[in-house]
């Protein structure tokens, strides 16, 4: 029998096999071609032709459901994101947004609560900016491994900046 075997992975395997984790004897049969993409996060301009092409999928899959379109705001909330189950993840949201859609238009309110600094009803202006600057802060500080300095240049923002906005919403106690 000829098997070819495709798999994913989001964890570094060559670290699961130090600790014992993960076997090198499958690693070595498995690692014939090896193809590494940097995570989500990191290509954030990729996410709007994912969401094109998962909409296009589901509409193949679900011809009587009406495509359905995300406006600019929803989808600017979902690069904003920091994606930890990367595209696995954005793909099942598309599905789930789909196929409980009603208007075949997901506005950044109906995405789900875990991914978006917008509140699903009311909420004041003020409070809407603090919400997105605070899920903007702690994904650069994720991507950057908690270093404030290279956050901060992500950002495009000074070092003292950035200090200052860690002060103002308490990042350190979010982050721990």
């Amino acid at each position: 029998v000829d098997v070819r075997v495709i798999a994913a992975t989001n964890c570094p395997l060559e670290d699961m096999m130090s600790k014992g984790d993960f076997l090198p004897d499958l690693y070595d049969r498995l690692c014939f071609a090896e193809l590494q993409l940097p995570p989500l996060r990191k290509r954030r301009e990729d996410i709007p032709h994912l969401i094109e092409h998962f909409v296009r999928l589901l509409h193949i899959e679900i011809p009587n459901l009406e495509p359905t379109h995300f406006t600019e705001t929803a989808i600017k909330e979902l690069q904003a994101y920091h994606w930890p189950g990367n595209i696995r993840q954005l793909k099942n949201v598309i599905e789930r947004l789909y196929v409980s859609d009603e208007d075949n238009v997901i506005h950044a309110a109906e995405l789900p609560l875990e991914i978006t600094t917008v509140e699903p009803l009311g909420g004041n202006f003020k409070d809407r900016v603090r919400a997105f600057e605070q899920s903007l802060l702690l994904g650069a500080l994720k991507d950057a491994k908690g270093n404030q300095r290279e956050a901060a240049k992500n950002l495009g923002l000074s070092y003292d900046q950035l200090r200052h906005y860690y002060k103002k919403y308490n990042l350190g106690e979010l982050l721990a």
